[in-house]
């Protein structure tokens, strides 16, 4: 395994949730975005947790995950993230991305994701800053910005790719 790929690998236990984040359009149609409801002015307080997989190719450093959650303003939900990660230093990274929350409802919630963490083999913690970016049904028109604090756990490894397991806390707020 190369200097780079063992890097890659011991970065895929960063992102939860929430990674979410690429500009590329997941299955779950991250990348729209809907307006056609006029943003409230009034901010709404936005926590939760996520707990999830995720897999990253650490070929490419190309990662998606998914996850279950629960937010105080939005109740239960499920979700997807893409996201692109970067080695920047011997034991840290970046990411970018995009990330789908989906309602019980269905209704769907669309983020893009920016974070940065440090890694070791086995483990990794990131923090990141994310901007929701519209939505469907009731979260059409959404705004705000929250910020996740992600720790993973290296589940399996193969010369190709890696499986984590994280858990998230989310705050911010959102406003819809």
């Amino acid at each position: 395994m190369n200097k780079k790929l063992a890097a890659m690998t011991g970065a895929i236990a960063l992102v939860g949730a929430l990674g979410a984040c690429s500009s590329s359009s997941s299955s779950t149609g991250a990348a729209a975005t809907t307006s056609a409801a006029p943003k409230p002015t009034t901010a709404t307080p936005y926590s939760g947790t996520v707990t999830g997989t995720l897999t990253l190719n650490t070929a490419t450093g190309a990662a998606t995950s998914d996850w279950t959650s629960h937010f105080s303003s939005l109740g239960a939900g499920t979700g997807h993230d893409n996201v692109t990660f970067t080695i920047t230093g011997a034991s840290t990274f970046s990411y970018t991305g995009t990330r789908t929350f989906v309602a019980t409802n269905g209704n769907k919630l669309f983020s893009a994701v920016k974070g940065s963490g440090t890694f070791t083999s086995k483990a990794s913690h990131s923090t990141e800053t994310d901007t929701i970016t519209g939505g469907t049904g009731r979260f059409a028109g959404a705004s705000g910005t929250y910020t996740d604090t992600i720790s993973s756990v290296v589940v399996s490894a193969t010369s190709t790719s890696q499986t984590s397991r994280f858990t998230s806390a989310v705050h911010g707020q959102i406003r819809y």
